[in-house]
């Protein structure tokens, strides 16, 4: 298997577990100071989870995959 059909399912998978907590941490936290403080917390990780898996989607379109 290529290498670039690897990243793109590694990409692919991270993306679907950042959308899976997204929804969790969305309907998951209670509503009190601490949970508000815990739940920003919380959509800034799986923020840059996203972002994380977006910049996986992209390695194969680079010139050399592996070294990525």
């Amino acid at each position: 298997m290529a290498a670039g059909r690897v990243w793109g399912r590694v990409g692919a998978l991270s993306g679907a577990l950042a959308v899976t907590a997204g929804a969790y941490g969305a309907h998951g936290f209670r509503r009190s100071d601490r949970d508000d403080y815990l739940k920003e917390l919380y959509e800034t990780a799986n923020r840059y989870h996203f972002l994380h898996s977006l910049t996986l989607l992209a390695v194969p379109h680079c010139r050399r995959p592996l070294l990525v």
